[in-house]
């Protein structure tokens, strides 16, 4: 379907981000098995429960819409997590695996932030107010996950230059 209104544009948005969510629900659980730190298994659990409301409010926004979402494959998630495939075949000890867990983690939450900032400021510009008010927790539950991720990443990182030297 061709994209020729804002409307479109913003529903085409709102299904990538639900596609993007919904990979990140089937990648979260191995993640969560990698996890050794009990604060790193303790984020990624909370993640998921975030990320399963996530999918909620999408699901809403979807509704408030009278529209269903089309099916796509959000492509930036999927590349996402190539790498962590990826990263596995240069097997890395356990405690690496999980410092690039968190760095992936930190991306994704960064995508997410990116794609979300968007979806709010599109519901607005469209006069959605309770869309970009959901879309609007969802960004700031991903604002507050990447702060977490990323100060775990770094404590991870000094303990283990740390215990190098």
């Amino acid at each position: 379907m061709p994209l020729t209104t804002p409307r479109e544009l913003f529903l085409h948005e709102l299904a990538d981000a639900m596609s993007a969510e919904q990979q990140i629900l089937k990648m979260l659980p191995e993640l969560q098995e990698e996890a050794r730190n009990s604060e790193v298994r303790e984020a990624l659990q909370e993640h998921e429960a975030e990320t399963r409301q996530q999918v909620e409010n999408i699901q809403e926004v979807f509704r408030q819409f009278g529209e269903t979402p089309e099916t796509t494959t959000c492509l930036a998630m999927q590349g996402i997590a190539a790498e962590h495939q990826a990263l596995h075949q240069e097997e890395p000890p356990p405690e690496i695996l999980e410092m690039a867990n968190l760095i992936g983690a930190a991306k994704t939450e960064h995508y997410e932030m990116a794609m979300y900032a968007a979806l709010v400021q599109l519901a607005k510009d469209l006069g959605e107010d309770d869309a970009a008010q959901l879309l609007q927790d969802n960004l700031d539950q991903e604002k507050a996950m990447a702060v977490r991720v990323e100060t775990l990443a770094r404590e991870m990182g000094q303990q283990a230059i740390g215990a190098r030297a």
